[in-house]
């Protein structure tokens, strides 16, 4: 996790959202990234799905023991590319109550036949890892920030969440 935090500094320093991930297996890095929404004018460049394209070029029959650590609560689309990829296991820092989806992961089978689709579950997911360090960042984007639109106010949130 201290890595994705690392790298989520990179993004900040290049003027994006603090989010970063890092994909590992064998406790070996093997994608990183950080998310590149502002510089590329686009949204479906988030650090995890930068992180995870990149992985899935190497990963082969073995990604369901690699692991994306990332600054961030999944939102539905990222989780669902993990899903999709069959990464074993997510640990995130901050829990975002705006578009987490969390919540979602925790329901999923409820209503689907896993069973059928053996192959296809869903990742173990961990938060809570290095949380105030991922608020700290999310703080910092948002002191630093020179404009006033949503994603101000969106990390001003995420940042008051680890806050006395």
């Amino acid at each position: 996790m201290r890595e994705a935090i690392a790298v989520a500094h990179q993004g900040l320093g290049q003027g994006e959202l603090p989010i970063g991930a890092v994909v590992v297996l064998d406790d070996e890095i093997v994608a990183t990234s950080y998310t590149k929404e502002l510089s590329q004018g686009r949204l479906l460049v988030h650090a995890e799905l930068l992180a995870l394209d990149a992985a899935d070029k190497i990963l082969g029959a073995r990604r369901r023991e690699a692991l994306l650590y990332t600054t961030l609560e999944p939102c539905l689309m990222w989780l669902g590319a993990a899903f999709s990829a069959n990464i074993g296991t997510v640990v995130y820092a901050l829990e975002s109550p705006t578009d987490g989806a969390v919540e979602v992961s925790a329901t999923w089978d409820r209503g689907r036949d896993a069973a059928g689709l053996p192959y296809h579950r869903l990742p173990k997911v961990i938060g809570g890892v290095l949380r105030a360090e991922s608020g700290a960042l999310f703080r910092k984007y948002d002191e630093g920030a020179k404009r006033s639109d949503w994603l101000v106010k969106w990390a001003n949130n995420l940042a008051v969440l680890t806050e006395g």
